[in-house]
């Protein structure tokens, strides 16, 4: 996956080193899916998170972050590690709270880029129960610089 358009990893990749995050602000441990506008992550939620509440309840907002992260290294992979900024929530639906001990895997995909605006759709997922989904714009500089547009009009 050291490419900026290689296929899927065929092991699971520690997202460490894809993006700036160090501990405890990192929320993703590795990716299990990567292609050109699409990732997959996952993580265990640990007991010790930093994104836990006094009551040892995981943050629904973790899962956006979660997101943001996966993206980030999705963003990495094509065209090498760039700040970016989310510009936009359109949608974040929350469903449920991530159960500490168990893994939680995100999903997110490329709707459509126009310059250096990127749509992206994301979704959680634990134990096959849709926790969280949602739809964000982030802007990367520089990302648009070969004037590429994808997605549906």
């Amino acid at each position: 996956m050291t490419g900026r358009s290689g296929p899927a990893p065929d092991r699971p990749q520690k997202i460490e080193g894809l993006i700036p995050h160090r501990r405890p602000m990192l929320a993703v441990d590795e990716l299990i899916f990567l292609s050109e506008d699409e990732a997959v992550s996952r993580t265990v939620i640990r007991p010790e998170s930093f994104f836990l509440d006094a009551l040892g309840r995981v943050e629904e907002t973790l899962l956006f972050e979660m997101a943001a992260q996966t993206f980030a290294a999705l963003a990495a992979n094509r065209a090498g590690p760039e700040p970016g900024f989310l510009t936009t929530v359109k949608k974040m639906d929350f469903f449920g709270r991530p159960e500490v001990g168990t893994a939680v895997e995100i999903t997110v995909r490329v709707l459509s880029r126009v310059d250096d605006f990127t749509v992206v759709s994301g979704r959680a997922v634990q134990a096959g129960r849709l926790l969280a989904e949602g739809q964000v714009t982030v802007f990367v500089p520089g990302a648009g610089s070969a004037g590429e547009e994808t997605g549906a009009p």
